[in-house]
């Protein structure tokens, strides 16, 4: 490995659990093995020091920082960014899961793409056993994805890699005035310097816990949410006219009190893919209630983009007829390749 690696791979931890060391293996298992691992402990109390540190014997891709206070994620990512020494952060979530190609694909565009600032990919989103119950669905081109801002954030944040400095050689920073909703945030300023592009293939499995944080603060969610939202619809749709009540139902539930109000709103700003992203994610809210307005949904996403909806439904009812392996310590290295085209 380099002096510089190429990716500092960047992970914060508040009392890991059970989920730290697979989260941490997931990394240190990537076919791309040119990347450094900062982790910053925010004053654990539960033992994920000693984890780490289990972790990183033999391993010198680690390098782990302890907080003395606990100081929250924002502060941390921004700490760890500061000791890295790539020119490319990765994020990794202490209970989400890597496959093992992740970091190879992204740098693979990274190099193929000098205007892009920031890479993502689709994911699966797991039980706390580990147990698929779903994927989550991102728009994949820079397009898109930008005018995607202003009603969902366009990327799965355990499974972004990003420029470390700007073009003026500044280092990027979370903003620390938002404690959940700071990715989507940063992701609105990155693009505004560059393209960004996910993925199609799920590289990562997001674990889906009842108390995470962003379920735990909802008030607190909404508010950052709303002030980032308003903010980007100023800069990409001024002469658009603004419904935070309608924008607001969609992000929180992808379903709206006028609905067709909604669609026409959205027709005007949001482009291609993204636009039977967000048709396919609105059906499946709406499908337990209303089947025929969830299947007006799914031809409507068909309607935009036809050979990517017919992938998103197999890839649902794979799911559902329990043909996706589950992410455990044992099978985390199986899923090279598993329903990922």
């Amino acid at each position: 490995m380099s002096a510089a690696p190429k990716i500092s791979v960047v992970m914060t931890v508040f009392n890991g659990g059970g989920f730290l060391a697979m989260a941490i293996e997931s990394v240190l298992a990537q076919t791309f093995e040119d990347f450094e691992f900062v982790i910053v402990d925010d004053a654990s109390t539960d033992g994920s020091v000693e984890v780490v540190r289990r972790c990183a014997e033999g391993d010198g891709r680690i390098r782990l920082i302890c907080c003395e206070t606990n100081k929250g994620q924002t502060a941390c990512l921004n700490e760890a960014i500061g000791e890295s020494r790539g020119g490319w952060i990765a994020r990794q979530d202490a209970d989400d899961v890597s496959l093992p190609e992740r970091l190879a694909r992204q740098w693979s565009v990274v190099e193929e793409s000098d205007d892009v600032v920031i890479v993502g990919t689709n994911g699966w989103m797991i039980d706390e056993r580990g147990a698929v119950t779903g994927m989550i669905h991102v728009p994949l081109e820079g397009s898109e994805i930008r005018s995607s801002l202003p009603f969902r954030n366009p990327f799965i944040h355990t499974s972004v890699m990003f420029r470390r400095t700007l073009a003026d050689g500044s280092l990027v920073r979370y903003d620390e005035r938002f404690r959940i909703c700071q990715d989507w945030d940063l992701w609105v300023r990155l693009l505004r310097s560059g393209r960004g592009v996910n993925l199609a293939d799920p590289l990562v499995a997001y674990r889906h816990l009842d108390d995470s944080l962003s379920r735990g603060a909802r008030e607190e969610t909404r508010r950052e949410s709303a002030e980032i939202v308003a903010a980007a619809w100023k800069e990409l749709f001024p002469a658009v006219p603004f419904n935070a009540e309608l924008l607001r139902e969609f992000r929180e539930g992808a379903v709206c009190s006028d609905r067709r109000r909604f669609w026409r709103l959205h027709g005007r700003c949001v482009e291609g893919q993204a636009r039977a992203v967000h048709r396919v994610q609105a059906a499946g809210a709406l499908l337990p209630r209303d089947v025929r307005a969830g299947l007006v949904e799914i031809f409507a996403a068909t309607a935009a983009a036809p050979w990517w909806t017919v992938g998103a439904l197999w890839k649902s009812l794979a799911i559902r007829l329990g043909l996706v392996p589950g992410f455990t310590s044992e099978s985390s290295d199986q899923k090279k390749g598993s329903l990922a085209g």
